[in-house]
């Protein structure tokens, strides 16, 4: 999820206010929410794709643009439905994703994996699962719910993901 994703929640809060609630989470219940049950049934491989993407939501949490784009291939791709237009390459995320903190209304107060499936494939992976976030500056901010699916590919010594995709 990146700056796109940031810029479909604040559209999402203004044309559908119903799907958007104005009471914030308590961040420290973040962990509480993963299913360690399903997680535990992961196969090896499939438990180190989930920590990448744990780590990668962690950062985007955190609005920690270096951390968040650590885990980001050069050639990603980022479709959501606020965009007319789909994002490409690194440069272009990267910029987006920075305007955004910058300007305060694409900040993270909270991000929640509920649900994942995890599916490896050789070199490729996919992850799918549904989210909420509470976005915007901590007055003005709004809870999302949203689903979502990466695609990560291996690389010679970890996973980059390659393509995100959130929709409602």
């Amino acid at each position: 999820m990146t700056h796109a994703f940031r810029y479909f929640v604040l559209s999402l809060a203004l044309i559908y206010p119903d799907i958007a609630l104005s009471a914030k989470p308590d961040v420290s219940s973040r962990e509480a929410m993963h299913n360690k049950q399903q997680a535990a049934r992961l196969s090896s491989e499939e438990q180190d794709v989930w920590r990448v993407i744990e780590q990668w939501n962690a950062a985007f949490a955190a609005n920690d643009a270096k951390r968040y784009f650590h885990f980001i291939d050069d050639d990603i791709t980022v479709i959501t439905p606020s965009n007319p237009y789909r994002v490409e390459g690194l440069p272009d995320d990267l910029a987006e994703f920075e305007f955004g903190i910058r300007q305060g209304y694409a900040r993270v107060g909270f991000f929640q994996e509920i649900a994942p499936i995890v599916r490896v494939y050789d070199d490729f992976a996919f992850v799918t699962y549904f989210n909420r976030g509470y976005y915007g500056a901590e007055e003005n901010g709004e809870i999302a719910y949203l689903k979502e699916t990466t695609i990560l590919r291996r690389t010679d010594d970890s996973w980059k993901i390659v393509h995100i995709h959130v929709s409602r």
